[in-house]
């Protein structure tokens, strides 16, 4: 069991590392204001909400609420208990501390099917793994892998196995550690035969384990050794409770913090392209599941940069797909997209062997060319310009693309290369560009008078954020002077039997007590240490507590109002409870009950209208 992690190393672990740097290796941030923003790791948006304030060493979602100090953030992004927490932050801002003795473990309750489902596929991967390099029955598997330029460094690192052309290897594995069967039956790992039973799905194929952004075996893609008829080349794992492959890119585990060293993620084909990039050095290096991209894929790569740079095959094939993702990006303000078509029309991993590594790391980084002008290549194919029709057809679909590029010196640079290229005149080009252009401004005014009258409502997507009334609006406010004005923490101890009125502001009320016993002054990422770790709603209400806007000076006539106004609401709350209760009395016909409640509420009102009047302590 994981044991309490003394007080001093926490502390130490805390004030060793800035939050930003630990943060920022999960999410992109930048500068706004005294604030770093990005997109929140915690939950979809398109505009970041996401703050990490510097001076104050803690994170706030100004959308989804949460927030809390760096411990918190690991806590919520790993899934991890507080001591796990502590581990980790040391590890991750290389702090010199002993925590060895402190055990991992999930900070909340975990789906214990998922968690055995994530067993198994662990399980699974090991087995393939020392199939292929450890026996006899991956000889002919780990030679093909050999061939293929896969390493040791590189089976070792990506986990590659071998399941057998054996129908009955993984089942009978399972079997014989007393797996429950309909968990197998789930997992994604075995085809059911029509007799109910089970054997492998995977047969005679070199194993890419598929990994989630925590590193953890989701699914796998095997790719088959011999081609054989009416097989696929590759075989994906079926979709599971643990596997969406919307939502996964291949090798994004280990390629997040390279991509934001290097600020750009390089978006590839395939597997192998992925690993033959890793070996040459690229590695912030990613691949979609056999699909097209999508917004899912996408928003992973967002949070990590705003740089997009695809590297398909440089194959017919490769340049439509790379064509595709223009065409998905194209109304998207998300990225910033490059391409890099490889040469002779090779795929990055035939690329590395005929330059080597070197050549290739240049060409990703110096051969980048904008969509636009991919578009202009890529509407040359199989076209003939030295024949007029082909010729002036490439033309007008060239200055249709380039009607669409908002920049007008970007649009003249390709109308100069046009000319150029084409041996066309140049005004004759920016003429018909300027036709084109006018046709398209007077499309655009059109289609917006025909929807006017519609007053259509776009949905835009909406966080609800809690609206605070003016009771809370109060307590919230006094509690951060409490915190910072030493003052009015006098102010409030001096007041007999005082109190919050909502739990969660009294509960941070006490727990402030206890900490200002040791400390003179405040510190929020300190204070953070103090709550309950499980508890979300305390650490999301400090650190929201903590990003109010602070008025210049406090006058003690700003503490009084606060304190009326919680002071009101007490009897206010008493009112509204009596004339209730009067409104039930009258329909019942209780005149005796009726003539109290009635006393009592006029009673009320008289002492809401003395509370301005008295003296607040």
């Amino acid at each position: 069991m994981a044991g309490r992690i003394p007080e001093e190393v926490v502390e130490e672990v805390r004030t060793s590392v800035n939050i930003t740097d630990i943060v920022g290796q999960y999410v992109q941030l930048k500068k706004s204001g005294k604030n770093l923003f990005g997109l929140c790791p915690f939950h979809e948006e398109r505009t970041p909400s996401f703050s990490v304030t510097e001076d104050k060493q803690i994170f706030h979602c100004f959308s989804c609420g949460r927030g809390g100090n760096v411990f918190k953030f690991i806590m919520e992004i790993e899934n991890l208990d507080f001591p796990a927490a502590v581990t980790k932050v040391a590890e991750l801002g290389n702090v010199s501390v002993d925590l060895s003795t402190y055990q991992a473990k999930p900070q909340r309750p975990v789906d214990p099917k998922r968690e055995k489902l994530f067993a198994l596929y662990s399980d699974a991967t090991v087995l393939y793994h020392h199939i292929l390099v450890n026996t006899d029955t991956g000889e002919a598997a780990l030679a093909y892998a050999t061939q293929r330029n896969l390493n040791t460094t590189l089976l070792d690192t990506f986990q590659i196995g071998f399941a057998p052309q054996q129908r009955d290897l993984l089942i009978t594995f399972f079997k014989e550690k007393q797996t429950d069967f309909q968990l197998l039956r789930q997992s994604g790992l075995f085809i059911e035969n029509d007799d109910g039973t089970l054997r492998d799905r995977f047969v005679g194929r070199l194993m890419f384990p598929i990994r989630d952004e925590q590193g953890r075996v989701i699914a796998f893609s095997g790719r088959i050794l011999q081609v054989a008829e009416n097989q696929p080349k590759y075989l994906n794992s079926p979709e599971t409770d643990l596997f969406n492959k919307r939502d996964v890119l291949f090798n994004f585990d280990l390629a997040k913090s390279e991509i934001r060293k290097a600020k750009r993620v390089i978006l590839f084909e395939g597997f192998m392209d992925v690993i033959a990039a890793f070996q040459a050095g690229v590695k912030n290096g990613v691949a979609s599941m056999g699909t097209s991209l999508t917004n899912e894929q996408l928003y992973h790569l967002r949070r990590a940069t705003d740089q997009l740079v695809v590297c398909y095959d440089g194959d017919a094939p490769g340049m439509k797909a790379t064509n595709r993702v223009i065409e998905l990006l194209k109304d998207d303000q998300r990225f910033n997209l490059s391409i890099v078509t490889l040469p002779e029309q090779l795929d990055p991993d035939e690329y590395v062997k005929k330059y080597g590594s070197e050549q290739f790391q240049n060409e990703v980084t110096n051969s980048l060319e904008t969509a636009p002008a991919f578009r202009l290549h890529f509407l040359k194919q199989n076209r003939n310009l030295d024949n007029e029709q082909d010729k002036i057809a490439y033309i007008n679909d060239a200055l249709q693309e380039l009607v669409l590029v908002p920049s007008a010196v970007e649009r003249d640079v390709y109308l100069n290369q046009l000319s150029e290229e084409l041996h066309v005149s140049y005004t004759a080009l920016v003429q018909q560009l300027q036709q084109l252009l006018k046709k398209t401004t007077a499309e655009h005014d059109r289609v917006r008078a025909q929807q006017q009258p519609k007053k259509e409502v776009v949905p835009v997507y909406q966080q609800q954020v809690h609206k605070l009334d003016r009771v809370e609006l109060a307590e919230r406010e006094l509690l951060r002077l409490y915190f910072h004005d030493p003052t009015v923490r006098m102010r409030l101890r001096n007041r007999t039997n005082f109190s919050f009125i909502h739990d969660n502001y009294q509960l941070l009320y006490t727990f402030g007590e206890g900490y200002f016993e040791k400390h003179d002054s405040f510190l929020i990422a300190e204070f953070m240490d103090y709550l309950p770790s499980s508890d979300d709603r305390l650490q999301r209400l400090v650190s929201a507590v903590e990003q109010m806007a602070v008025p210049p000076t406090t006058s003690d006539e700003q503490v009084t109002d606060y304190l009326i106004a919680m002071r009101r609401s007490v009897f206010e709350k008493q009112l509204q409870k009596a004339q209730n209760d009067l409104r039930d009395a009258a329909r019942t016909g209780d005149d005796k009950q009726a003539v109290q409640l009635l006393q009592r509420i006029i009673d009320l009102k008289r002492q809401i209208q003395e509370v301005a009047t008295q003296q607040m302590i």
